[in-house]
């Protein structure tokens, strides 16, 4: 097994290790709280954002685009200096845990920011708020989640465990997304019977009444925004205060930026992972960014079937995790993760057909997609401190922050690419915002987008997740090879 020559022996293990035995209920509680506010933000951008600007602001949509795109893509490289940072970065309160609070600040400063732009500034005025406040969003995402996700996985060693930690982590994030979109539906939605009401009260009809109804819409998503951000402060100080930072056994990671994400590359494990992760992660920012083009536009659905299915979809990722957790825990995460890979493709084409067979079936593949999301949540994120342990074996350092960074960086470039498509490829297709019946050129740029290209992409991540490197086999043997290599400098000691 190749070692890096020169490096250090691994430190002895002090009594107290945080991987040794099971963690407690208000433990994984507690350290999962951040994530519900972060669901919920997330979703709401992720599904809310680009119609906002398109419609309400006015923005192109080929702006819009772009400007995601690029504020995502220059945010990534933030990512690995985060990762950098928690690996290396010491406080008295520990390396990962003062993130849980600080990066909420500029994260919900620019969340607010982002939906509370003027439509009556000018097309560069627009795009540039929006660049410059999504840029800071992203950071911000960066500060939390990266040591987030490296603290994960620092909390245990055991195959049960980890799936444990991750499944709570992944519900309380799946709980945020389903408050955040219930609760953007549900306001919005009111907003909406409000401003018919008092259009109709003033003699207006037709065209009068839904540009009301679009104003109306648009500014109650800076009062609904301004609640969640303040919201996630709080949630990150609860995280913060409930959560304690131990030490542990875990190998120094290298002193050089460059030379812990070369790492990360040299891993083969690593590499297959997110090859196929990063093409699912695309396949799942197209459905999430095109959900109510979908829904509104091609399906013609209205309220409240739209909140519903949508909400109902996270619902069932949701109540789903559970089962999935008992299941990888009896499987290979990677096999869980592949099958419930292919159910999701199915669900996609099975969208479309919606037409076709009606409402019904809308609800139908969308709940099964929601289903196999929360299948994809667990183990998806449970597979990366394993291929962390791999890579201690090889180098003899231990670099989580590195890892998480480095998924954290693709995740971004991956949903950024996928945003960037959606906005430039309804352009392409004819998409014209704020009129009343789309093109059938740009119904069927929605329907390639949201089923065909995500359903290509789910069964390519599939295939590739089965051929996945470590198994339950091979996570045992990397344990042992630490375990002994733990005992060995104890020994010197």
């Amino acid at each position: 097994m190749e070692e890096r020559s020169g490096s250090a022996a691994p430190p002895a293990p002090p009594t107290d290790t945080p991987g040794a035995g099971s963690l407690t209920t208000p433990r994984k509680a507690f350290f999962s709280t951040v994530t519900l506010g972060l669901g919920g933000i997330e979703y709401i951008v992720a599904v809310f954002l680009l119609k906002y600007y398109t419609d309400y602001t006015g923005l192109a949509i080929e702006w819009a685009g772009l400007a995601l795109l690029l504020g995502k893509a220059f945010d990534a490289v933030s990512d690995p200096v985060m990762g950098y940072i928690s690996d290396h970065y010491k406080t008295p309160w520990g390396r990962r845990r003062p993130w849980f609070f600080v990066g909420v600040l500029p994260l919900a400063v620019s969340f607010i920011g982002m939906f509370s732009a003027d439509p009556l500034w000018s097309q560069t005025q627009l795009f540039l708020w929006l660049l410059a406040t999504n840029i800071l969003f992203w950071v911000g995402t960066t500060m939390v989640m990266v040591p987030h996700a490296a603290f994960a996985s620092e909390m245990t060693e055991t195959h049960q465990e980890r799936i444990s930690v991750m499944g709570w982590r992944e519900g309380f994030l799946a709980s945020g997304l389903i408050t955040g979109g219930f609760a953007m539906f549900v306001l919005l939605e009111r907003a909406e019977e409000g401003a018919v009401a008092l259009a109709t009260a003033a003699g207006l009809a037709g065209d009068a009444v839904a540009e009301a109804v679009r104003i109306a819409r648009g500014e109650a998503h800076g009062d609904i925004t301004l609640w969640f951000g303040l919201l996630t402060l709080v949630l990150g100080l609860v995280s913060f205060l409930g959560t304690r930072e131990e030490g542990g056994r875990r190998a120094p990671p290298r002193e050089t930026l460059f030379g812990d994400f070369g790492d990360t590359f040299r891993s083969r494990p690593f590499r297959w992972l997110t090859i196929a992760w990063v093409i699912g992660q695309v396949a799942d920012g197209l459905t999430a960014s095109l959900a109510l083009f979908t829904l509104e536009e091609w399906w013609g659905f209205e309220a409240p079937h739209p909140r519903f299915i949508l909400i109902g979809y996270m619902a069932m990722a949701t109540v789903s995790i559970p089962l999935w957790m008992r299941v990888a825990r009896h499987f290979d995460k990677a096999h869980t993760y592949a099958a419930c890979t292919f159910m999701a493709a199915l669900a996609l084409l099975g969208m479309l057909l919606v037409p076709t067979i009606g409402l019904w079936w809308a609800y139908a593949t969308l709940y099964f997609a929601g289903f196999s999301l929360g299948g994809r949540m667990v183990p998806g994120m449970a597979i990366v401190p394993d291929v962390i342990d791999d890579d201690e074996v090889r180098t003899q350092t231990r670099k989580d922050g590195a890892y998480f960074g480095m998924i954290s960086l693709l995740r971004k470039l991956a949903r950024s690419l996928a945003i960037g498509l959606s906005g430039v490829g309804l352009g392409y297709f004819g998409y014209a915002s704020g009129v009343l019946e789309q093109s059938p050129e740009a119904i069927q740029g929605i329907r390639i987008m949201f089923c065909v290209v995500p359903a290509i992409a789910c069964t390519i991540s599939a295939l590739l997740l089965l051929r996945f490197p470590i198994n339950r086999k091979r996570h045992e043997e990397i344990q042992q090879a630490l375990r002994e290599r733990y005992a060995a400098a104890e020994r010197l000691q």
